[in-house]
This record gives structure tokens, sequence and C-alpha cells, in this order.
């Protein structure tokens, strides 16, 4: 057990965090299909792109969100969105994560927590007191990441209604 979390720790040493790319979509959206068994091109390349212009990563002008990916040797292994909404359902300024996903064969070798790190990094340094995120409840292992990243249940119940 020693020796396979000391070759864990050396490969999460060799992670690199930065903007994202036009070129990172098409391995967002594998990692993301790879986690959630569902391909989603068109979602993720219609998100993604409104971040992305000219090959470089654009963030709004007041710097609202940010987008970053994780790579090893040149390729992504991990993805993080992140945007300041404001006085939604009449709350102050907030950050919300609507994007966080790791390469399911990188997984639980930090690249996420180190990912949510810088996140929540920045919405400190832009005075923010809350993030949030909405996640699947039959989704145990994203719920147990959260929570061990000290995130608990907010003040809000989702509501729906079939049409």
């Amino acid at each position: 057990m020693r020796k396979e979390r000391l070759a864990a720790l050396d490969q999460e040493s060799s992670i690199v965090l930065r903007p994202l790319r036009e070129s990172d979509i098409a391995a967002i959206i594998a990692i993301d299909e790879r986690t959630s068994g569902k391909p989603k091109p068109e979602y993720w390349r219609r998100k993604l792109t409104r971040y992305v212009q000219e090959g470089q990563f654009q963030s709004d002008a007041d710097g609202s969100v940010l987008a970053r990916v994780a790579e090893a040797e040149g390729t992504v292994v991990g993805f993080m969105v992140g945007e300041i909404r404001r006085w939604e359902f009449g709350l102050p300024y907030c950050g919300w994560i609507t994007a966080l996903g790791t390469d399911p064969d990188r997984q639980r070798l930090g690249i996420g927590r180190r990912l949510l790190a810088e996140l929540l990094d920045y919405y400190r340094e832009k005075g923010l007191e809350e993030v949030r995120t909405i996640v699947e409840w039959a989704d145990g292992d994203i719920l147990q990441f959260f929570h061990s990243m000290g995130f608990v249940r907010g003040p809000f119940v989702e509501l729906q209604k079939s049409l």
C-alpha cells in the first residue's frame, strides 16, 4: 500500500494546472463520457467554446469565470469550470462550480482536489464568502468528494415538474 501511495504522490506532482484551451474540449468530452456514461459533445462544445476565442481562454471582463484543466505529460486528465453569479435567488455574489471532472483512470490521485483548491483560492481572492454546486443524490462518489472538501448541504431544495 505504501508503494502505491508513493507512486500516486509522484503522479500528482507531475500534474500541471493551466487555463482551458480550445484544443482541450475533445478531451473534456471524452472524460465526461467515461465518467457519466452519456455522450454530450454538443453540450460541452457549446458550454466551453464561450470561454475560448482564437485558441485562448477568455475570462469575462470582470473575471467572473475560471476554467482550468489538469494536464499530465501533455494529456488532459481533469477539468474544472467555475463562475461567479450575481444575485441569483436574491443572494449576494456567490461562487459556483459548474463543471468538475477527472479521468477515471486518474481518480483518487488528488487531481480534483487541486483543481477545486485553485478555484476556492480564486473565489477567496475575489472576496466571496460562499461557493455552491449541484450534485445528483445518486452520485455517491462526487458527494463524498465534496463532503471531504468541506461542503455541506445548502439552503435550497431543487424542485421540478415533469411536462
